[in-house]
């Protein structure tokens, strides 16, 4: 009787060691892995506010399911640099590859201001102006002064600026130098305010992004001092916005009552 019991326990564990490398395989099947790039490497990969590393990401493993996908250019000061959202969906046992593009966004500033800014015979605004645009170059015309062309390769952080040369005129035309004096002032005002929303901009997305950062590292280990930091930060960045959208208010008035 002993006997067939010691036999039955090793037929029974022998079935189960048969069974174990199948079941590990089973596991190695469903898990999901993503692959994040990105025109810009060194951009930061966020899932649900959850940093999880930089550009190129290759082959994150991750669980199944929805997620709000967030990439921050390194250049985390620039506020023309937008960052890219998307929103994906993980099956089980996928890899995915999922590629992005950073829009190309610029600030054009001329002195004078109210330059045309035109692609051929397509007028896109007046200066200054804001515009995304794949163009390797543009075109500036304001009455009484030179064509001028622009290369926005040449562009430090996505602004451009551009002092225009007046056409040939006589010295007795008091009229233009008057205009240009005044011109030179609206300018002034025009750089001061545009510098005041830039650095205002760049406050409000460092201390955002730290706040995020620190806010991925209190849902790992819940630790209330880091909770309490991402509230400050928080808070500064809400400070920073307000500047920016005052400053930029000041901007767009001096633009329109030129």
């Amino acid at each position: 009787m002993i006997a067939r019991i010691l036999i039955f326990l090793l037929l029974s564990a022998s079935t189960l060691f048969a069974q174990q490398p199948d079941s590990l395989e089973a596991v190695e099947t469903t898990s999901s892995t993503v692959t994040i790039l990105a025109d810009i490497e060194g951009a930061y990969v966020f899932l649900n506010g959850d940093s999880i590393g930089t550009t190129p990401l290759l082959d994150f493993a991750i669980p199944p399911g929805s997620y709000n996908l967030r990439i921050v250019s390194p250049d985390v000061g620039n506020w023309l640099s937008e960052p890219i959202v998307d929103s994906v969906t993980i099956k089980e046992g996928t890899s995915r590859e999922f590629s992005y593009t950073f829009s190309r966004k610029f600030l054009i500033v001329t002195t004078p201001s109210g330059a045309e800014v035109a692609v051929k015979d397509s007028i896109l605004g007046t200066t200054p102006l804001v515009l995304k645009t794949d163009h390797a170059s543009l075109t500036l015309r304001r009455s009484g002064f030179e064509e001028t062309i622009i290369d926005l390769a040449s562009a430090k952080r996505g602004i451009v600026t551009a002092q225009l040369k007046r056409k040939w005129q006589h010295d007795s035309d008091e009229t233009a130098l008057n205009d240009e004096t005044n011109e030179g002032t609206g300018s002034l005002r025009l750089y001061i305010t545009g510098a005041t929303t830039i650095v205002a901009g760049a406050a409000s997305a460092y201390f955002k992004v730290r706040a995020d950062n620190l806010y991925g590292q209190y849902i790992r280990n819940g630790d209330p001092a880091q909770l309490s930091e991402v509230n400050r930060l928080d808070t500064a960045a809400g400070i920073a916005l307000a500047a920016t959208q005052i400053s930029l208010g000041l901007f767009t008035y001096f633009v329109l009552s030129e």
